[in-house]
């Protein structure tokens, strides 16, 4: 009986914590506010699994969606199965992944200098600044991704980049504010967020942990905390990154996007949130959080 009713305390905790909601009595100044954002969603089938997962049973308040990314059609669906979910638009003109390639929105005859030869999008960021790409082409190109995903019937909340800083890219910044401003989208990671540690990076059995000792450490504020949810699975282990030196070492990609996974849905992490007393939001809630701080 004892068991039974540790265990039933352990998910009324949990329930309230996956509705994004904590009743710590604290001044606005002293609260912990974080944002759980999940990137690329709709690179894979094993992205589709893992934010499902995320979304349901984990601390995940945001999602981001690759809109050219091969299973995009599948992260819409997703999209119809949690309606009031946090989903944003992961603006893609990079894709990283050795043999692992796709082509962008507009056919890509129409955004030349975005594309190689083959008309795929350029596997880093140093390939496509060599390519000069025209200010008008990627503004094309991130408008399509943003129209393709409202056309979808995906509620956007939010714009974010995919693994480029659009500000490096002539006129990249205006470019982005402009989008921002004219669909009436914030930015992640512009609205005075402080970034999070995050668990990227480390060793797959030392994620969890870390992720623990992350939130632990979380001072009063607004944070944002960036992250890649994905399962074990031969299709993501055989992601290799063109960068030799983003390759993981220990394990493959899929082994630790899983551990991420793990992590987001792990009693210990919701534990840790529960015990600072942290707010979890998203960016359809962040309306003046930022200048209270």
């Amino acid at each position: 009986m004892k068991t039974k009713l540790v265990l039933l305390v352990s998910a009324m905790a949990i329930a309230g914590l996956c509705i994004h909601h904590v009743t710590a009595q604290k001044n606005d100044n002293e609260k912990t506010y974080l944002i759980v954002r999940g990137d690329d969603l709709g690179m894979t089938q094993g992205s589709i699994e893992a934010f499902d997962q995320a979304i349901v049973n984990g601390v995940l308040t945001c999602a981001s969606i690759q809109v050219p990314a091969p299973w995009f059609e599948a992260a819409a669906e997703l999209t119809g199965r949690h309606p009031e979910f946090c989903f944003g638009i992961h603006m893609t003109l990079v894709g990283e992944w050795r043999g692992y390639r796709w082509r962008p929105v507009l056919p890509y005859d129409k955004i030349p200098s975005l594309v190689d030869e083959d008309g795929y999008l350029f596997t880093s960021p140093e390939k496509l600044f060599a390519a000069n790409p025209e200010p008008d082409e990627i503004e094309a190109e991130l408008r399509a991704q943003i129209d393709l995903a409202l056309k979808k019937g995906i509620p956007v909340s939010y714009l974010d980049q995919h693994y480029l800083n659009f500000d490096e890219l002539s006129r990249g910044s205006l470019i982005k504010q402009k989008l921002s401003e004219e669909y009436g989208l914030p930015i992640s990671g512009q609205i005075d967020e402080k970034r999070a540690s995050g668990i990227y990076n480390v060793a797959v059995d030392k994620k969890v942990e870390e992720a623990v000792n992350m939130i632990e450490g979380l001072g009063p504020g607004l944070y944002l905390w960036v992250c890649h949810p994905g399962i074990d699975s031969p299709e993501q282990n055989a992601l290799m990154h063109s960068y030799p030196e983003h390759i993981f070492r220990d394990k493959g990609v899929g082994k630790h996007r899983a551990e991420v996974l793990k992590a987001l849905i792990s009693y210990d992490v919701k534990a840790a949130v529960i015990r600072k007393g942290i707010i979890l939001t998203d960016y359809k809630k962040t309306s003046g959080i930022s200048e209270k701080e």
